[in-house]
């Protein structure tokens, strides 16, 4: 950065869970995330939280009509920036507490990895996984004609 430059580097901001959670208090361990994976062109995110919930956004670009007013355009600036958000997409439940008799042994139901397959037609495919099973799921928007 250059002296006298106002320009400042982005405000990152972390969180560990994402929702209408108004308090500190009012998040549950389940609401926990657990794991973030985005898909090969970068326009999905999958998380996984220890609830066992899969949670996928779409990206959503859009141009801001009005610049900030602390702004000030460079040289090479062409005028329009993109600013990019993830939309909510869908939401499903991917795994359940069980028990598994042989070990005597609790399986949470926590998300421990999340991977997408490669697409090969118009559905997303991906896999989920909790401490002992891994789950393949197909995603894919059906539109409903109503008479």
């Amino acid at each position: 950065m250059v002296d006298g430059d106002s320009q400042q580097p982005p405000t990152w901001k972390f969180t560990q869970c994402f929702g209408d959670k108004g308090d500190v208090e009012d998040i549950t361990e389940a609401d926990i995330i657990s794991t973030v994976e985005f898909d090969q062109t970068g326009n999905y995110l999958a998380t996984g939280d220890k609830g066992g919930r899969v949670v996928l956004f779409e990206r959503n670009e859009t141009v801001p009509a009005i610049p900030a007013p602390d702004e000030r355009p460079s040289p090479t600036d062409t005028g329009k920036k993109k600013t990019c958000e993830y939309k909510f997409h869908t939401e499903f439940q991917s795994h359940e507490p069980e028990f598994d008799y042989l070990k005597s042994l609790e399986i949470e139901e926590k998300i421990n990895k999340i991977k997408w397959c490669r697409r090969q037609n118009a559905s997303h495919y991906l896999l989920s996984t909790n401490d002992k099973t891994i789950k393949l799921w197909k995603v894919f928007e059906k539109s409903l004609k109503v008479v």
